[in-house]
C-alpha cells in the first residue's frame, strides 16, 4: 500500500508510547521484580524479529497471493513508500504476538519479548527505508545492508530476504553471492 511519509513512519509515533506504557505496567505488576529476566526476553524478542522478518519476506511477501502483488509493486517502484499502515500493524502485533506471548509467559515477560519484537520491527522499517533512500557511508552497517538488499532487488528475488541482517540467508542457504565472489568462483 503506497503511503505518505507520515503514514509510512506512523508506527514510530504509535509503537514507542504503547511500549513504554506496557513496560511500566509490566514492571509494576511483576512480583518479584525480574529486570534481568525481562532483559533476556527483550533480547530474545529482538533476535526472533530477525527470523520473522526473513520468513515474512521469503514466504509471505514473495508467495502469498495478495501480499506478493503488493510486494511486486515495491520491486517495481522501490522509491515509493509502500508498506503496512500503522492502523493495521498495531492490531496485527497485538493479536499475533503480544497476546500469545503474554498468555504463555505472563504479562511482564510477554511485554518484554513484544518490546524486543517491536524494536526489531522499527529497526527493519528504518533500515529498509535507508536502503532505498540514503547514500550511507562506505563500509558502514547501513551501506552493507543497502548492498545486500540491492542484490535482492536487482540480482535475484530468490535470495537475500533479510534486510536488517543476512544471518538467516546464510543459515537457510539463500544468501546471494557478491560480485567479487562470482569473479573468484570463475577463476
Amino acid at each position: 500500500m503506497k503511503m505518505s511519509r507520515l503514514g509510512y513512519f506512523s508506527e514510530f509515533l504509535l509503537f514507542p508510547p504503547l511500549l513504554v506504557f506496557a513496560m511500566l505496567l509490566a514492571f509494576r505488576s511483576s512480583t518479584p521484580m525480574q529486570p534481568f529476566r525481562m532483559a533476556g526476553f527483550y533480547v530474545a524478542g529482538l533476535v526472533a524479529w530477525t527470523l520473522i522478518e526473513y520468513l515474512l519476506h521469503r514466504a509471505v511477501f514473495h508467495h502469498a497471493p495478495i501480499l506478493s502483488r503488493i510486494h511486486d509493486l515495491h520491486h517495481d517502484f522501490p522509491q515509493d513508500l509502500i508498506g503496512t499502515p500503522g492502523w493495521a500493524s498495531v492490531p496485527i502485533g497485538l493479536i499475533l504476538f503480544a497476546g500469545p506471548l503474554c498468555a504463555v509467559f505472563g504479562f511482564d515477560l510477554g511485554v518484554a519479548a513484544t518490546a524486543g519484537l517491536v524494536t526489531g520491527y522499527l529497526w527493519y522499517v528504518f533500515v529498509h527505508y535507508a536502503s532505498h533512500h540514503w547514500r550511507p557511508r562506505r563500509n558502514s552497517y547501513l551501506y552493507r545492508a543497502r548492498l545486500r538488499h540491492a542484490r535482492h532487488h536487482h540480482l535475484s528475488h530468490s535470495g537475500n530476504f533479510g534486510v536488517t541482517t543476512g544471518l538467516w540467508d546464510h543459515v537457510f542457504g539463500t544468501a546471494l553471492k557478491t560480485q567479487a565472489s562470482h569473479r573468484a568462483d570463475a577463476k
